[in-house]
């Protein structure tokens, strides 16, 4: 019983620090400046392999010729 008792005091106290944490609201792990940093990083990436991919189309293009 008073193990019974212990396990729902440590989920109450869970549940209310997951709560003031801001639950599902959360930003999660990553902060905000680390996720702006990954979509700029690849925006230049698809920028690259766009690049790429038409340097590649050019260079079949000669070669055909």
């Amino acid at each position: 019983m008073r193990l019974l008792g212990m396990v729902l005091a440590l989920g109450a106290i869970g549940w209310v620090l997951y709560q003031a944490s801001g639950g599902k609201e959360g930003d999660g792990v990553i902060p905000e400046s680390y996720q702006q940093s990954m979509k700029k990083a690849e925006g230049v990436e698809q920028s690259v392999q766009e690049a790429a991919q038409l340097r590649m189309q050019e260079i079949d293009q000669k070669t055909s010729e």
